[in-house]
């Protein structure tokens, strides 16, 4: 009984350990982060900096949620890795390493693990990419059109993409006047155009955006060394 007994503390101890240690204690020092905003001109709110606020202002992240069930998270992460730990910067994916308070606005954070294609967390700063800058296949400019594009078909932005095509986010249309500007392809009198999940998915993107400096993680590479 008296070994039952000291096995049963014995368990109980390590629980409540393990839970401090990877729970509590974390929580405490994270749990309350606050986002930190540089008021520059023509910065009037957080939402400025943290784009994402606005959407989870409603409940709901409609671009996020296409992400997620479309898996994207499956081949590219949200995180950029401090300089020591990897070249994501010299990749031209971020200024400075993510921390924990770029994802204070996001209730599922889509950190992802694996890279079988580039981090996104910069996607929508203006400065990512992932080409050398003289690389003559880079595009003039990743917007929504461009991401449309990839999604419909990767290979024709990158004969060498492992992405796969998401037809099902697009659907056939009469052309009418004229086609869409968001049209990847006419055909005869018709044309494909993205749905509503792809204009969302293109908008979440888009609104990826952590080149913004903070205290704990400073600039590394300055915005106007990326665009060179």
């Amino acid at each position: 009984m008296e070994k039952q007994s000291t096995l049963f503390t014995g368990i109980f101890g390590a629980f409540i350990i393990s839970c401090g240690v990877m729970v509590l204690l974390p929580s405490s020092q994270i749990g309350a982060l606050q986002p930190q905003v540089t008021w520059d001109e023509g910065q009037n709110s957080p939402s400025d900096v943290y784009p994402v606020k606005l959407e989870n202002a409603l409940g709901r992240r409609p671009g996020q949620s296409v992400y997620a069930e479309n898996g994207c998270f499956y081949c590219h992460t949200q995180q950029v890795r401090d300089p020591q730990y990897g070249a994501d910067m010299e990749r031209g994916w971020g200024v400075r390493r993510t921390v924990a308070r770029d994802y204070i606005f996001q209730s599922v954070p889509l950190l992802g693990s694996t890279r079988l294609g580039p981090d996104l967390a910069n996607f929508g700063s203006g400065t990512w990419r992932n080409e050398h800058h003289d690389d003559r296949r880079a595009p003039a400019k990743r917007d929504a059109a461009w991401i449309y594009k990839h999604l419909y078909s990767p290979k024709s932005n990158f004969p060498d993409s492992n992405c796969p095509p998401y037809p099902y986010l697009f659907e056939r249309k009469d052309v009418g006047g004229q086609p869409s500007p968001d049209a990847v392809a006419v055909e005869g009198n018709h044309q494909v155009v993205p749905t509503a999940d792809a204009r969302n998915l293109a908008k979440y993107l888009l609104s990826l955006n952590s080149s913004h400096e903070l205290k704990e993680s400073p600039t590394v590479i300055k915005p106007k060394e990326a665009k060179k």
